[in-house]
């Protein structure tokens, strides 16, 4: 997805205060209906790890819950607004991802708890890559953050909050299976990548990304040095590379002729989303990846 923070942050500025303007409230958080603790998400991904730890004592909202969705681009409603004011515990991604969450939490709810993903949990500075989810070590470690936030809501369902978060992680097992078999074939060799969105799940298998200035140029809207992309060009060719990881939600000229001639000399492409796809958990979602991943490991040998 190509990012168009620049303009997007400053309508933002504009624009949320205003909607903020009648949602101020420095009251106790809102219980949701049936005393179940009312919890907001700003990816559906974050969304549904939420859902699993809180079980049947939350109810959990995610604002963005569509791929057809760029989390650059959205811009809150009124209702969201309202929501997000009401919220008992707020989970949202940071590092600039979804800089329209941040401004919500600042009219938050008095005793309304935050988890900013990428700092919390990722220890992540500003500057760092903001697709932290696809570290394959952040979602059992937040599991184990919203139970404990969760319990400080409700206390007396902390035992319950802590095991559903063991349940959630039990369930991830089968993601840090996948990674430990695809380390065996990964021997630190090259890949090339069309946006950093998949690095953080190529670093913890262990590849190394050869053209890390032209996926940040394609990330940001620009165009790559006629160098970087002649370099590209030239690893393709000569097979310097063990593979093109393509995310698919990429609207770049430049990439879908990279695409082409990865295709054209044999070079396996990687096909990844940056969101979340319809009818799928993450877990789903991360091994289907890493099971293409393993197709190719295979048909390398």
């Amino acid at each position: 997805m190509v990012n168009r923070r620049i303009w997007i942050y400053l309508a933002l500025l504009l624009g949320i205060g205003g909607l903020l303007a009648g949602c101020q409230s420095t009251s106790a958080p809102s219980k949701a209906t049936n005393n179940k603790i009312n919890i907001m998400a700003s990816l559906d991904f974050y969304g549904q790890t939420a859902k699993a730890v809180a079980g049947k004592y939350g109810q959990v909202t995610s604002i963005i819950d569509r791929p057809s969705v760029d989390p650059h681009d959205y811009e809150p409603t009124v209702s969201t607004a309202k929501q997000a004011s009401s919220a008992q515990l707020i989970i949202y991604n940071g590092l600039g991802y979804d800089d329209w969450m941040e401004k919500l939490t600042v009219n938050k709810a008095k005793g309304a708890r935050v988890i900013t993903v990428s700092t919390a949990i990722a220890n992540k500075a500003d500057g760092a890559n903001e697709h932290v989810w696809y570290d394959p070590a952040i979602m059992p470690k937040l599991a184990t953050k919203i139970a404990a936030d969760l319990s400080k809501i409700q206390p007396q369902h902390k035992h319950y909050f802590y095991q559903q978060a063991k349940k959630y992680q039990a369930n991830a097992k089968a993601i840090t299976t996948t990674i430990n078999q695809l380390k065996q074939r990964a021997n630190n060799q090259r890949v090339a990548v069309s946006e950093p969105v998949f690095d953080y799940s190529l670093k913890a298998i262990g590849y190394r990304i050869s053209n890390t200035h032209f996926a940040h140029a394609i990330e940001e809207g620009s165009d790559p040095s006629p160098k970087d992309i002649q370099q590209m060009q030239q690893d393709i060719k000569h097979h310097r590379i063990a593979l093109f990881v393509e995310n698919t939600q990429t609207d770049s000229n430049l990439v879908t002729n990279m695409v082409k001639l990865a295709k054209q000399y044999h070079v396996p492409v990687l096909k990844v989303t940056e969101t979340l796809p319809a009818n799928q958990t993450y877990q789903s979602w991360m091994l289907s990846q890493y099971r293409q991943l393993a197709k190719i490991q295979k048909a390398a040998e």
